[in-house]
């Protein structure tokens, strides 16, 4: 340091000082107000992110379920049948009121926009197979779609040919099985196993045969050597796990009797029981017309399908015979019918 910035570098402490011991003059700053004005902002505190999964617990409960799956080979397709065995598309078998599918947007979507109570429009997606960020329109509703984790045609060759309908229709429609992904990558997918197919994304890999073989176990299917020989292997290389994916409760089986009526080939021992109507407002029909004191008509389809009510005005009310009437929407709707769509 020369002796020219030496003496106005002391000359500028003073001054501090004297501004300290006296007060500041009117009109100035304290020296921690100038120090506060040049000095940079404070970086906030990073936000909190919740706490990563137990990747060692999660992949010990892994192995033992793997380990206790029966190793065999598959079955021939003979005999599958997508609706006939597995029942219609997106079955409210919950009684939600909404289809399975929209209940699985609304699950795995964020900034969800509905047309109405159950039908998603929009949201987005961080689509797990891919790692991308995905935009969901409803016009364009094949870019984002609903996998299961195990393929339907792929249990029936696994294990579920022995299985009750209401059992199969169930697994269908079971949110652990399900996951909203990138359409393109589901539909390379196909029916195939984690020896055949994986997640382009690989740090989800680990997440995906935990979840695959969750399911396996839940619903006691079976698996091929090749199978289980691919999920060891990325068991063992496992450093990262979305959730808790092998914690994940299947339905429980009190849902496969009603879940059997949405199968086509359901027979009278499996369709479902309708649910008890509410207390307020169910009364029987005469013909076309419900009387004046309950005259939202409920509809029960004989293939098993949503029950739906209608109301007074609505565009399908006068053509609907209906199998129940109900005071008001509300009462139709706890009775297990929903608003159609």
């Amino acid at each position: 340091m020369n002796p020219r910035t030496r003496r106005f570098v002391l000359a500028a402490s003073a001054s501090l000082l004297a501004v300290s011991a006296c007060g500041p003059v009117d009109g100035e700053r304290t020296a921690e107000a100038v120090v506060e004005s040049v000095a940079p902002a404070k970086s906030p505190a990073p936000a909190k992110t919740p706490a990563p999964a137990d990747v060692a617990d999660q992949v010990a409960k892994a192995r033992t379920m793997l380990d206790g799956l029966q190793v065999a080979g598959r079955a021939p397709k003979t005999g599958y049948d997508r609706v006939g065995q597995y029942g219609q598309a997106w079955a409210d078998v919950t009684r939600t009121g909404c289809g399975t599918r929209d209940n699985m947007l609304v699950r795995d979507l964020r900034d969800v926009e509905k047309r109405n109570k159950c039908v998603v429009v929009a949201g987005t997606l961080d689509d797990p197979y891919t790692g991308r960020t995905l935009t969901f329109r409803k016009e364009d509703a094949s870019a984002v779609q609903i996998d299961h984790v195990v393929p339907l045609s792929l249990s029936w060759q696994l294990g579920a040919q022995q299985w009750p309908v209401g059992k199969r229709v169930a697994f269908a429609n079971d949110p652990l099985n399900l996951l909203a992904v990138d359409g393109p990558t589901n539909s390379s997918k196909s029916d195939s196993g984690p020896d055949a197919w994986l997640p382009p994304s690989t740090p989800y890999r680990c997440t995906y045969v935990i979840r695959f073989t969750r399911v396996a176990h839940a619903y006691a299917m079976r698996v091929t050597a090749p199978m289980k020989a691919a999920i060891k292997g990325i068991l063992d290389g496992c450093t990262r796990v979305v959730g808790t994916p092998a914690d994940l409760a299947p339905l429980p089986e009190s849902t496969w009797a009603y879940a059997a009526g949405f199968a086509k080939g359901a027979t009278k021992s499996e369709a479902p029981k309708a649910p008890k109507p509410a207390a307020s407002g169910s009364k029987a029909p005469s013909g076309k017309d419900c009387p004046a004191a309950a005259p939202v008509k409920g509809n029960i389809p004989d293939d098993g399908g949503d029950r739906i009510f209608h109301e007074p005005g609505s565009r399908s009310y006068a053509a609907t015979i209906p199998e129940e009437c109900f005071a008001t929407a509300a009462a139709a709707e706890a009775a297990g019918f929903r608003a159609p769509r």
